[in-house]
C-alpha cells in the first residue's frame, strides 16, 4: 500500500504534531518542551485509497541536569585534604550515551516496511519468490497455469493502452498479476465483479466506499475516483482488467 502520510501525536492531542507528507520522513522533537515523566507518542499512517495503521509509543522525559561528582568514588576511603570537581550537566551539551529517541525508530520502521512492500508489489522476481513459499491459501487469489485467454473481439491495441494505465494507476493495491492484499483489495484474477462492464466503469469513474465481498471475503480498502482518467481510458483498463489474470469476460462496450 501507498503511504499518502503519517500524522504524530502527543499525549493524546486533537491537533497533530506533526503531518509528514514526502519521505524521507522525518521529525525532529526537542525534549526541553515537554515536561519531565512519562508520555505516548501516537504515529497515525494513512495510505492512499483508504486504510491506516496506527501505532503507540511510551516513553519517558527526563531533562533534569545530572550533578557529576569527580575524585570521589562511591564507598571509597580518603584521608587529609580531597579536592572534588562538581559539573552539572547542560541540555545544549550532546550527552554520552545519546538518550533513544522512540520517533526515530517508528519513522524508520515505516520507511523500512513501506520499502519492503514496495518490493514485494512491484518487483517481477518477487512474485516468483511468493509464488514458491506462500501457503496456498495465500495464492488463492492468483490465477492459475494456463487460465482463460481474452474472449474473442478484445481489441489487442485497447489491452495494451489498458495494462500500461493498469501498472500506473492499480497495481500498487491490487498487485501486478491482480492478486489483490488480503483484507484491504480485493483481487481482480476471478473476481466475479469484473462481469458487469457497466458496474467495473462506475467504479472506475466514481469509486467505491465500503466493504467489499469477493468469493466470500471482504475487503475494507476504499478506492478513489480517478478524475484524470478520460472516458476512453477507463474504457481500456476496463478491458484490460476483465481479460487478465485468468479472466475471460470479453470486451467493454
Amino acid at each position: 500500500m501507498v503511504v499518502d502520510r503519517i500524522e504524530v501525536y502527543l499525549d493524546g492531542t486533537e491537533e497533530p504534531l506533526a503531518v509528514l507528507k514526502e519521505p524521507p520522513y522525518r521529525l525532529k522533537l526537542d525534549t526541553r518542551k515537554i515536561p519531565d515523566g512519562e508520555h505516548t507518542l501516537k504515529v497515525v499512517t494513512h495510505f492512499r485509497g483508504g486504510g491506516q495503521e496506527i501505532r503507540e509509543i511510551t516513553f519517558t522525559v527526563n531533562n533534569y541536569p545530572d550533578v557529576l561528582v569527580v575524585g570521589l568514588d562511591e564507598g571509597g576511603e580518603v584521608a587529609g585534604e580531597v579536592e572534588l570537581r562538581l559539573a552539572v550537566g547542560e541540555p545544549e551539551l550532546p550527552v554520552e550515551p545519546v538518550r533513544f529517541n522512540p520517533i526515530w525508530y517508528a519513522v524508520a520502521l515505516v520507511v523500512v516496511l513501506g520499502g519492503i512492500w514496495a518490493y514485494f508489489a512491484l518487483s517481477p522476481a518477487a512474485e516468483k519468490i511468493v509464488a514458491e513459499v506462500a501457503p496456498p491459501a495465500a495464492q488463492e487469489a492468483k490465477a492459475p497455469e494456463g487460465g482463460a485467454q481474452p474472449a474473442a473481439g478484445v481489441d489487442p491495441a485497447l489491452m495494451e493502452k489498458g495494462k500500461a494505465i493498469y501498472e500506473a494507476n492499480c497495481a500498487a493495491c491490487h498487485g501486478a498479476n491482480g492478486q489483490g492484499v488480503p483484507g484491504a483489495f480485493p483481487p481482480l484474477a476471478g473476481n466475479p465483479h469484473l462481469a458487469d462492464a457497466n458496474h467495473i466503469l462506475n467504479v472506475l469513474k466514481n469509486g467505491l466506499q465500503g466493504p467489499l465481498t469477493v468469493n466470500g471475503k471482504t475487503y475494507n480498502g476504499q478506492m478513489p475516483a480517478f478524475p484524470q482518467l478520460s472516458d476512453a481510458d477507463h474504457k481500456a483498463v476496463a478491458t484490460y482488467i476483465r481479460n487478465s489474470f485468468g479472466n475471460s469476460f470479453g470486451p467493454v462496450q
